[in-house]
């Protein structure tokens, strides 16, 4: 399979697990009265999904997990 087709396929794959960690199921499962240092647990849960698809994205883009 060619490069950019590989490359094509994560691209799609990031972003539909981004979306599926955004959604109600995730948010529900984490929207509970705990806290962790005193943050809420779907704060850290939003940040930490956010924190990761800026890495995803930026590895992706740079060319550090597929090169063409």
């Amino acid at each position: 399979m060619p490069d950019r087709t590989k490359k094509q396929k994560f691209w799609a794959l990031l972003g539909i697990l981004i979306f599926l960690l955004v959604n109600y199921p995730l948010l529900h499962i984490f929207n509970l009265e705990v806290t962790l240092a005193g943050i809420p647990v779907l704060v850290l849960f939003l940040h930490g999904v956010w924190v990761a698809a800026i890495a995803g994205l930026y590895l992706l883009s740079s060319g550090l997990i597929l090169r063409e």
